[in-house]
């Protein structure tokens, strides 16, 4: 990394806010030293200039600080992240996202009237267009002045009678001990990076990129709402590891993409993202936290697979199924089929396994056959299939995938064993092969096929879906088939990792 007599060169703006939220960020770099380098944006040099601007440059508060960076002068930026421009400067990258401990915006006032006290025709200073269309919604009847400067300075022109209300976000007044100016929180929805510190770096210097990566996973308190600024197929990396800190899986999470141009937002709880990506041109914003409301009434899911059940706990379902299931009869089958009790253990890696071989087993034997062999499944649905009929399995796989199944089979030493794997056509080879692997004799028996469903009808407008879902890769391959590619800014959830990688490898 590029320091300067071994001392991070830190780049910000000259306001005491801009200065505190250095100072926040580098007490967490535990043996970081930095100098900071003081500067006025040229939004803080333009203070004639309103933010409600339609022309406003998105770098407005940002430009300099960025170009030093780029040239060397810096090797950090630090910034309000609502004031990154998007995207950002090319050359340039988001090195974390500190988590926001408050998104909300406060009111300020004379004589402490609330929001509902103030007259009608009360002037309410905002230079935010979102936040004069939310104050609206609440008052009609107020009237907006603009106002620039710093906290500080708006603030004192609050305290002059130049206006009757001042709004600003609730953190900026906790980092600057203002909070005894609040009179009331308001409920409003604010800027989705409102309340975050964004550390922007250049691109390719994994070192230092490295070494603020753990700032956006802090756990500031009970109500710190995470950000990552990330490529849309890492969204479930990310929902692993908070996972596997120990986040709660009903921690709800907030997907934005077309960040710089109407927005696409997507709600969800953690734990349904361990297997969804976005296929996004842009980088896509996951905000994690208690603070994001969730309503499963009002997303929309599209089902491709041959079955809803999955869908249906996701929110409101509508299903093309582009795929069908169809046995594959033919002698080699048969003769395996009739001669099940040479098998040690059955594999299950889907409920179309389990039906397809239920059809062909023989039946007058059945029970007999089936007394000395472990069935082993994979997912809830596959075991689901067993039970109907009668049969448990000894181990369920929760992955949705053959990593359970390898996991299990190492975990317990199984080896020397002779393995039946009843499953699709073009199913994956992996398990077969690392079972192999383990000393036992495993019998791959292709017992159906997956097959394109040409006869459903497609969707014209995908835009109208909270998320796709894929069950399979035959799915994933039917989908391309049939609309000729993968939608692009709506997330796509994969059940498993197999099929998750699939997708990966679609995009």
């Amino acid at each position: 990394m590029t320091m300067c007599d071994g001392r991070l060169k830190v780049i910000a703006r000259s306001s005491r806010l801009s200065v505190w939220q250095v100072k926040e960020v580098f007490s967490y770099m535990e043996g970081m030293e930095y100098d900071l380098i003081p500067l006025e944006s040229y939004g803080d040099k333009h203070k004639e200039i309103s933010l409600m601007d339609a022309n406003i440059p998105a770098d407005f508060f940002t430009r300099e600080m960025d170009a030093a960076v780029l040239d060397g002068t810096a090797d950090v930026a630090i910034h309000s992240a609502k004031d990154l421009p998007f995207p950002i400067p090319k050359g340039l990258e988001i090195y974390a996202l500190m988590p926001a401990t408050d998104k909300t915006d406060s009111l300020i006032s004379k004589d402490n009237l609330s929001l509902r006290q103030l007259p009608a025709g009360a002037k309410v200073a905002t230079s935010s267009f979102k936040r004069k269309q939310e104050l609206l919604k609440i008052r009609e009847d107020l009237a907006f002045v603009s106002v620039r400067g710093t906290i500080e300075e708006r603030i004192a022109q609050l305290d002059n009678h130049d206006f009757d209300a001042l709004i600003v976000a609730t953190c900026a007044l906790q980092r600057l001990n203002l909070s005894h100016r609040i009179t009331e929180r308001l409920p409003m929805e604010t800027h989705p990076l409102q309340g975050h510190i964004a550390v922007v770096g250049r691109k390719n210097n994994a070192t230092l990129k490295d070494r603020f990566s753990k700032l956006g996973f802090l756990r500031l308190a009970d109500s710190s709402t995470r950000a990552f600024y990330l490529e849309g197929r890492e969204v479930s990396t990310v929902a692993r590891q908070l996972l596997d800190m120990g986040v709660e899986a009903s921690t709800p999470v907030r997907l934005i993409c077309s960040m710089g141009n109407a927005p696409k937002n997507y709600h969800f709880f953690l734990n349904e993202l361990n297997h969804t990506v976005i296929q996004a041109p842009e980088p896509v914003l996951m905000l994690v936290g208690d603070s994001i409301n969730v309503q499963k009434s009002e997303r929309r899911v599209l089902v491709t697979g041959t079955s809803i059940e999955w869908g249906a706990s996701r929110g409101v379902v509508t299903h093309t199924p582009l795929i069908y299931t169809q046995k594959i009869v033919n002698e080699r089958n048969t003769t395996v089929l009739q001669n099940i009790d040479r098998f040690d253990y059955i594999v299950f890696t889907s409920r179309h396994g389990v039906k397809c071989f239920l059809e062909q087993v023989n039946k007058d034997d059945f029970a007999t056959q089936l007394a000395k062999v472990k069935l082993i499944s994979v997912g809830s649905v596959t075991t689901q299939s067993l039970n109907a009929v009668g049969l448990t399995p000894e181990y369920e796989s929760d992955t949705e995938s053959a990593e359970g199944i390898i996991h299990y089979f190492k975990e317990k030493d199984i080896t020397g064993k002779k393995i039946l794997l009843p499953r699709s056509s073009i199913g994956i080879t992996t398990l077969p092969r690392e079972l192999e692997k383990m000393g036992n004799e495993v019998v791959d028996l292709p017992i159906y096929e997956t097959l394109i469903n040409t006869d459903t009808d497609l969707i014209e407008d995908m835009s109208v879906f909270n998320e796709i879902l894929f069950s399979s890769p035959s799915g994933i391959a039917a989908f391309k088939i049939r609309y000729g590619r993968l939608p692009k800014d709506i997330p796509l959830t994969c059940k498993g990792k197999t099929t998750e990688k699939e997708m990966i490898d679609s995009l």
